[in-house]
């Protein structure tokens, strides 16, 4: 199959949504995180403190919607169009937060949320479709990426429990690229269980991403969660390039099995009022990676 070209499409379709916002259906909402954090690395760079604000703008005039971020926690701070897209109807155009492939990967809400078990084709400018609530279609792209993905995501509900898949293919005729989703959610008496299965292959390597997780709400001041992330399969290409650039490369090298790629996160929250407090442990099976963090955070 011929790799279409999709530059053109999702440069009118963000062209479109840049020039929609004249008129708006409603004031933009602002929501947002202001707090501090600190963070103890194994590695030994204990005592880095991060400020943990950051304002959400978003705005929805009925035809276009939009997210626009500042954050401040690496010390630079900055804008960032998270996404902005166009709706018709069942329709939607435009850049978007991600792809419909990781709707289905259910994950527990863990502070850090290191979900690098997601591992999708990174396409974000998309034309999306939906069939019906449960069912959604769309054609997907990368930035400056003239080789475009077609993706299906299907949830539904059976007896309170959550099920979803989702499958994608990337249009090359050079490189296997196709990826399968299944997720699950359910209740586990006062907790629920969260968990996801990825594989298929991204540049020709192999792809085997598990993930489960279980959020226990205590009572209304505190609760806890736990995730668990790994990587299975071998190196991609792209790792393999990044790898090699690298100041102090590992050594990568593409097709290779991958090894100690999981990690296992412990959160603790309570809200006695209008704060947010919280502890957070990432374990991980490479050596001298693991770091916990402790913090205080509102929201708004």
């Amino acid at each position: 199959m011929k790799a279409i070209k999709l530059a053109s499409v999702f440069a009118v379709s963000a062209v479109a949504a840049a020039v929609s916002t004249t008129t708006f259906a409603a004031e933009p909402v602002f929501t947002g995180t202001a707090g501090l954090e600190y963070k103890s690395q194994e590695s030994g760079k204990d005592g880095t403190t991060a400020n943990r604000g950051e304002v959400n703008i978003i705005g929805d005039t009925g035809l276009v919607y939009f997210d626009l971020d500042m954050e401040a926690d690496d010390g630079n701070g900055g804008f960032n169009l998270d996404e902005i897209y166009v709706k018709q109807g069942a329709v939607q155009f435009g850049d978007f937060d991600g792809t419909i492939l990781d709707s289905v990967a259910y994950n527990a809400g863990v502070e850090e949320d290191n979900d690098h078990a997601k591992e999708d084709f990174g396409d974000v400018m998309a034309i999306r479709y939906a069939v019906s609530e449960s069912l959604k279609v769309a054609i997907e792209a990368g930035e400056n990426d003239n080789v475009g993905s077609l993706a299906v995501a299907y949830t539904t509900d059976l007896s309170g429990v959550t099920l979803g898949v989702s499958a994608g293919y990337k249009m090359s005729d050079d490189v296997d690229n196709q990826l399968l989703t299944v997720g699950v959610k359910a209740p586990l008496g006062m907790a629920t269980l969260s968990s996801f299965v990825r594989v298929g292959s991204i540049g020709d390597s192999d792809v085997m991403n598990t993930g489960i997780g279980l959020d226990l709400p205590v009572s209304e001041q505190l609760a806890f969660a736990v995730q668990y992330y790994t990587r299975g399969g071998e190196v991609t290409p792209d790792e393999a390039a990044a790898d090699a650039a690298a100041t102090t490369p590992k050594g990568l090298v593409a097709g290779s099995d991958l090894t100690d790629q999981g990690r296992t996160e412990f959160t603790a929250y309570y809200t006695p009022g209008d704060v947010t407090f919280y502890a957070s442990y990432l374990s991980y099976e490479a050596d001298d990676s693991d770091y916990s963090v402790v913090g205080a955070k509102v929201s708004f």
